[in-house]
């Protein structure tokens, strides 16, 4: 274990959160959520369940938890199945934090966005917000120096009415605030993982509980079986260092950067985000490099690692940012695709939360973490008011799931059209097909 995670244990900045009164507040147009949340109004607790049980410790899995565990119907009564979450200095899973997010999660734990922020960051929000996005096509096989195309603007602060479109997170380090920001709250954790919905019966503390899976596998008993993937994503991530970055002159304060470039019918794809890492002091980016890649005999999973890993590397480069204990801060992966379409599968008594949540393709559109917070706070409002859940959950993250779908396209079988827009006018090809920040910044 490094010195540096060593310190982890020292770090508790806890600021006090400034609570909200009334019910949470999530409005704009990507939201599609349940009528009596927008209009906020207050809806009688009516659950027909007594008491939830919750497969997982991520995202989905805390942010339900702690909306649910702030009822008067479920204080008490929530027990989880899992670990409590453990940070770590690898970067596993997604770091980009969209504003929106933000929304979802403070409404689960029933504070303020900027209450959140601040836990989150600690007085570093600023100088790790981003303001907008720039974009371009990049030339560069790991044999020589990365080049950058033509640069343009897709999302630009002027589009949003200067409201923060993302921030870089460690996914570790956002799992472990919201843990730490619902540790007031009655719920039972069982280092356990269940084999089957009798197991979570047996733990749960009510006659009529609510099984919560926020995993992305199924449970047995449920009569959801695990569907062979066609496409993969493989990714490779790592936390930078900034100290040439002025003189490089492409990655501006604030500023995101989009950089792909057409390989073998598929785009490679790259993403970079100004971060703030409790764990890593001197990290101030972190980059991913990533592609989507056909299931089947012709894959082979090292060599595709090495790809992406060597492009973060060349990239990483030519933006001026260096990497940051690579050996304790790099994450690989390869991660199945799903579908798009809704879970029509329904058992009574159980939620596939993390099903829900993840139709499509991971990684590509930075929208995990907005599903996930999505999810969980349009679940656990429907299953307090009483409400029949799956529909509902379906709905609210039908317009990422199609967003998600589109990206797919652009950089699979579109990629050749796709890769033409970046040499020709790489700001407008990408905004075709998202929409300029807003659904990216939510409303503050």
């Amino acid at each position: 274990m490094s010195a540096v995670l060593e310190e982890v244990d020292r770090f508790e900045p806890m600021v006090k959160p400034e609570q909200v009164s009334g019910p949470p507040r999530i409005a704009g147009r990507d939201s599609a959520l349940p009528a009596w949340l927008v209009e906020e109004r207050e809806v009688p607790e009516r659950p027909r369940f007594d008491s939830a049980v919750i497969i997982g410790n991520g995202l989905a899995a805390l942010s339900c938890a702690a909306r649910l565990a702030r009822s008067n119907s479920f204080s008490g009564k929530v027990v989880m199945m899992g670990k409590p979450p453990v940070p770590s200095r690898r970067l596993i899973a997604g770091l980009t934090l969209r504003a929106r997010s933000l929304d979802y999660f403070s409404a689960c734990l029933g504070i303020s966005r900027a209450s959140f922020i601040a836990e989150l960051y600690q007085g570093h929000d600023r100088e790790v917000a981003a303001l907008e996005q720039r974009i371009a096509r990049y030339q560069g096989t790991g044999s020589g120096p990365y080049t950058f195309g033509k640069r343009g603007m897709w999302m630009s602060r002027w589009n949003h009415k200067g409201r923060v479109v993302c921030y870089g997170v460690r996914n570790s380090h956002l799992v472990d605030t919201i843990y730490r920001l619902m540790d007031h709250l009655d719920i039972s954790w069982v280092d356990a993982k269940p084999a089957s919905i009798s197991d979570c019966r047996d733990v749960a503390k009510g006659h009529n509980p609510i099984i919560i899976n926020a995993t992305p596998m199924p449970l047995a008993g449920t009569g959801v079986v695990a569907t062979k993937p066609k496409n993969f994503v493989v990714a490779s991530q790592m936390l930078f260092s900034n100290e040439r970055q002025r003189e490089k002159g492409i990655l501006p304060p604030n500023t995101s950067f989009f950089t792909a470039r057409r390989r073998a019918g598929r785009a490679d794809a790259s993403v970079w985000y100004p971060v703030w890492d409790p764990l890593s002091p001197t990290a101030s980016f972190y980059g991913i490099t990533y592609r989507v890649v056909k299931a089947g005999e012709g894959l082979y999973k090292d060599a595709e690692i090495d790809i992406q890993t060597s492009h973060l590397y060349g990239l990483s480069e030519a933006l001026g940012l260096s990497p940051v204990d690579p050996q304790e801060t790099l994450g690989t992966a390869m991660v199945p695709c799903s579908n798009w379409n809704d879970v029509h599968q329904y058992t009574p008594g159980y939620l596939h939360l993390g099903k829900l949540a993840n139709l499509g393709t991971p990684i590509i559109a930075g929208d995990g973490m907005v599903r996930a917070g999505n999810a969980a706070f349009v679940a656990a409002e429907a299953l307090i008011a009483g409400e029949e859940v799956q529909p509902m959950v379906s709905r609210a993250v039908r317009g990422w799931a199609q967003r998600n779908r589109l990206t797919h396209h652009a950089i699979t079988s579109l990629s050749l059209f796709a890769d033409l827009g970046l040499r020709v006018m790489p700001g407008t090809a990408l905004n075709l097909i998202q929409d300029f920040g807003d659904t990216w910044a939510g409303l503050e």
